[in-house]
């Protein structure tokens, strides 16, 4: 019987699946890579560092030793960052996966409009999502199961850091919008950097996104419970408009 089948928990489990598997076991086997290669080639330079040489020609080799160890940080920072933005992009997937499955008891439309919480000048891809489960499902994630969702503005906010900055958490403002203060305030877009600092890797023009791995996981942490809860709450109201066509009870 078609009551059988929980199309959400499926969703459920494939969203932890390719969470696992595809987000946290690629970015943990192109680390372990990275972290051999750069083995590899300190191990060489190393050896190289023990054999006399002249100063200039020594300074050369720790040179080399300090860009490889930066080159290795600035790599798994990328890769972390990749990580977060392949998150994001497969929790609004499964979002809306959730809700189109739903039109079999629920037809879906479009431009659903929150009733309160929202700024006029338009919604995020996931501030239109708690405006169609808050309407469609009675499902509020605006007010009462707001702590649910407390992660994804961040979440989101860091995505398009570094997806639309190229990873600079300090942008260059528009001329118009440059003051004269002397210092980086002046010049420089700061809000992100204030917003998130624990998102920031060093300062001023150079400051970039970085995304730990204890904030990788606690996104991710937080994207299989928001998932997995949306996916029985959709279920129950699926099985109840069920009995109410049936009238069983």
């Amino acid at each position: 019987m078609f009551s059988d089948i929980d199309v959400y928990q499926w969703e459920y489990e494939q969203f932890q699946w390719d969470v696992h598997i595809l987000i946290e076991g690629t970015l943990s086997a192109s680390i372990q890579f990275l972290n051999g290669g750069a083995k590899a080639d300190l191990a060489k330079l190393e050896q190289r560092m023990k054999k006399p040489a002249s100063d200039e020609y020594h300074q050369h080799l720790v040179d080399e030793h300090v860009g490889v160890l930066a080159t290795g940080d600035a790599q798994e920072r990328f890769l972390r960052n990749m990580a977060l933005v392949a998150l994001a992009s497969r929790l609004t997937h499964s979002l809306h996966k959730m809700a189109r499955s739903a039109e079999a008891f629920n037809e879906r439309k479009k431009g659903y409009k929150p009733k309160k919480g929202y700024k006029k000048r338009g919604m995020s891809e996931f501030e239109g999502l708690w405006a169609e489960y808050n309407e469609r499902f009675n499902i509020d994630l605006i007010e009462e199961h707001a702590s649910r969702v407390a992660f994804v503005e961040p979440l989101r906010k860091v995505r398009n850091q570094i997806v639309h900055d190229g990873s600079e958490a300090n942008t260059l403002k528009r001329l118009d919008e440059a003051g004269l203060n002397g210092d980086d305030s002046g010049w420089l877009d700061l809000e992100f950097s204030r917003k998130y600092p624990e998102y920031v890797h060093g300062g001023g023009m150079s400051a970039e996104v970085n995304v730990s791995q204890d904030l990788l996981d606690k996104n991710i942490e937080a994207s299989i419970e928001l998932v997995g809860w949306l996916a029985g709450e959709l279920r129950r109201r699926e099985l109840a408009n069920m009995k109410d066509i049936t009238g069983i009870h």
